[in-house]
């Protein structure tokens, strides 16, 4: 193998899990905790020309001096479970402030090695079959790649943020239902990265995830139809720059893969890479089919026509998000190794799909939303990107104490 199986594996998006308005921000002196669990699945990467692939290319193996010994063909499965407790608190009506948890409850990898014979072996009478080229890996010393489970309660890279609605200020974006909001996201480098020893081995930082970048600024719209629609329609309209920072990684020296991960003697002791920014847009309309009943309970002090401002009992949210990647790069003290891994990122997109139901009690006396939610990107193809789905479900509560 002339790359490391899993350096960077899955894109969770985690801190966009609740997928609510864009501009959306938490009343004064009030909390909102959100609650999500991912499942996320990835198996899936698009090449320089957009074809779909598996996740590492194929590994062609010579005999030292001699002929092909055949290819080893990896259709790896990675899966992730994931906690994310999310906190919004509002300052104001208009200026809220968030912090996001992540923890990996449980991150397992699929080798799935096949392999097909190469050429002739005078020395064998025959091609190298796979147990042959396993024993043989294994007479120096290279044990054949297992299936790995992993990080187990580790910590992701907590995520601060700020949101400002600033339309507030302007009476005509009240009157019309418009409001723009500016958001910033920072994370914490708190995440763990990956064994550099253990060939399947991966890590929560975000790059290691390929999740959003370390600093995120947004721009973003809401449109409602409080009159026309009867407050049934939302459209939001988000754009975005999100910037990685470069980071050192300390290089393998094969202890536990001698012919697989040595790459140490011509990298250095350690490499760096500087990912590529993203920069793209998203596009979400929320349809109310179910406003539901409005009860003049404890939640509304009992009053109706505060219990009708309260949330709409069922929403149905769809998103469709287009990131743009930039190319990557890489710093050792081999050219070769670093264009042999820039190669495969170079600038690329992705196209993710998302959908949501969220159920609303508030509306009835309960101070909960619960909401499950899908997001895709096999069905619209990308290009030098990994493509994860991913399932959710979450509980959010609002919590005012004073």
């Amino acid at each position: 193998m002339n790359r490391r199986l899993l350096l960077v594996v899955i894109c969770l998006l985690w801190t966009r899990a609740a997928f609510a308005r864009f501009t959306t921000t938490a009343p004064k002196n009030t909390f909102i905790l959100d609650n999500t669990f991912f499942i996320s699945q990835l198996t899936t990467a698009y090449d320089n020309a957009g074809h779909a692939k598996s996740l590492i290319d194929k590994i062609y193996r010579y005999e030292p001096g001699g002929g092909m010994q055949g290819i080893i063909i990896p259709n790896v499965r990675v899966d992730f479970y994931v906690y994310l407790m999310q906190l919004m608190y509002g300052i104001t009506d208009s200026l809220s402030v968030g912090i996001g948890i992540p923890v990996v409850l449980e991150s397992s990898v699929q080798a799935n090695l096949g392999w097909v014979p190469g050429d002739y072996q005078w020395a064998l009478g025959r091609a190298y079959s796979e147990t042959d080229f396993w024993q043989w890996a294994a007479s120096m010393g290279q044990p054949r790649p297992g299936n790995w489970t992993g990080n187990h309660g580790v910590l992701g890279d907590i995520v601060l943020g700020v949101r400002w609605r600033f339309t507030d200020l302007v009476g005509w974006c009240k009157k019309h239902a418009f409001a723009a909001a500016f958001s910033v996201m920072g994370a914490l480098p708190t995440g763990r990265q990956a064994d550099p020893e253990n060939i399947l081995g991966v890590g929560t930082h975000m790059w290691d995830l390929y999740s959003q970048g370390e600093l995120a600024l947004h721009l973003s719209v809401d449109k409602s139809f409080p009159k026309l629609l009867d407050d049934r329609l939302s459209i939001g309209v988000d754009v975005f720059y999100e910037f990685f920072f470069k980071h050192t990684y300390t290089t393998p020296k094969g202890t536990e893969s001698p012919l697989l991960l040595n790459f140490q003697p011509y990298v250095g002791d350690t490499y760096t890479i500087d990912p590529g920014d993203f920069v793209g847009a998203a596009l979400a309309v929320d349809v109310v089919p179910f406003k539901g009943p409005a009860l003049g309970t404890w939640l509304s002090h009992h009053d109706k026509k505060r219990a009708q401002r309260l949330p709409p009992m069922v929403t149905l949210t769809f998103e469709y998000r287009h990131v743009h990647t930039m190319q990557s790069w890489w710093h050792s003290d081999s050219a070769i190794w670093d264009w042999d891994h820039e190669k495969s990122w170079r600038p690329g997109y992705k196209n993710i799909l998302a959908g949501k139901i969220l159920l609303s009690l508030l509306r009835v006396g309960v101070p909960v939303e619960l909401y499950v939610g899908y997001r895709n990107q096999t069905w619209i193809g990308g290009k030098n990107t990994r493509a994860a789905n991913v399932v959710l479900t979450g509980l959010r509560i609002p919590l005012k104490f004073w």
